[in-house]
């Protein structure tokens, strides 16, 4: 397995309400702009550029380059979707992850059914006339589970081109709707809290517990082949994406963000707690074994620093900011 290091965090100050730039060297002040102009329209646009490059690397001949590529649009696609809030702005929306991304979704084994689809002569535009077929799972199993092929390469074409676009709507999304986040600007940070919660979740039960062995149902028995893209093993990327957004929206050196309007509203105390949560998460995934295939004493301490940080969500800092929280399995049961 290839080592991932995750890409630097845009530079941020770390006092709160002072002039913050953003991408486009425009001021941002205000906390709940940093968060929208910062992190989330910033990671979006993100993950377009990302989508482009494994594009461009369809070309390439090395299998190096082409790996890479994925792996930084998995990690891009992680970042995206901690903090995924574009579905309660705009209605079309909704769908759009799904349509990205079907990992834990249906039934279906789609990389059965794309090593399928490859053996066939139809062309590729008309076999992948499902959704699912032209998803990141999709792109994982056909670039790197067999030998590149030209065969396999038209496939990826299509594939990564509806990724991309779906990447470039969530990007415009968020462009039209900036001034509605900030118009309401509560609704706005329950909107982010409630997402932050809802992927630390299933990053800690889909794509650690079940995999690893550490859930009642599978205790003890480590099913690797589970995880998210099984053939590139970009699944780590993904799950440092998930808590790099994390940092970033709470993050103490990373402010103006949630911790900044934490403090105005008289929640030290609660985001303290999540804070110290989330660095033990952070530690536990960059300490962990390059090779560790979700060995379950590898996933233990990342496994538990995720459930601390939900439940420091739920028992410190959502109450102290005024948001309602969704309830999601807070005690891992």
């Amino acid at each position: 397995m290839k080592i991932f290091t995750p890409l630097s965090l845009v530079c941020l100050l770390s006092v709160p309400a002072l002039s913050y730039a953003d991408q486009n060297n425009t001021v941002v002040k205000d906390p709940y702009a940093s968060i929208y102009d910062n992190v989330i329209q910033h990671n979006a646009n993100n993950a377009v550029q990302y989508c482009a490059d494994l594009q461009t690397s369809l070309e390439s001949k090395s299998s190096d380059v082409r790996h890479q590529a994925f792996v930084q649009l998995a990690e891009g696609w992680g970042r995206v979707q901690a903090s995924y809030i574009l579905g309660d702005y705009d209605m079309n929306a909704m769908d759009y992850p799904l349509m990205i991304d079907y990992f834990h979704s249906g039934n279906e084994d789609i990389h059965e059914s794309i090593e399928r689809l490859i053996g066939r002569d139809s062309k590729p535009s008309t076999a992948l006339y499902k959704n699912s077929y032209k998803t990141m799972g999709a792109i994982d199993s056909v670039m790197f589970s067999g030998e590149w092929s030209e065969r396999r390469k038209e496939f990826a074409e299509v594939m990564v081109a509806n990724v991309c676009k779906r990447f470039t709507q969530i990007s415009e999304g968020y462009k039209a709707n900036r001034d509605a986040f900030l118009f309401d600007v509560d609704k706005g940070l329950s909107l982010v809290v409630n997402a932050e919660i809802e992927h630390i979740y299933k990053t800690r039960d889909w794509r650690i517990a079940q995999v690893s062995g550490l859930t009642k149902a599978n205790l003890g028995e480590t099913k690797p082949e589970h995880q998210q893209y099984p053939y590139s093993e970009a699944s780590w990327a993904f799950i440092g994406g998930i808590l790099e957004t994390n940092k970033q929206l709470l993050g103490e050196d990373q402010q103006p963000n949630v911790a900044t309007i934490a403090y105005e509203k008289h929640g030290k105390e609660g985001i303290h707690a999540v804070q110290v949560a989330l660095a033990s998460s952070l530690e536990a995934y960059k300490n962990t074994p390059v090779d560790h295939n979700f060995n379950l004493n590898d996933m233990i301490p990342i496994f538990q620093g995720l459930l601390d940080v939900q439940k420091a969500f739920y028992r410190h800092l959502v109450s102290q900011i005024g948001v309602s929280a969704n309830l999601i399995d807070a005690d891992g049961d």
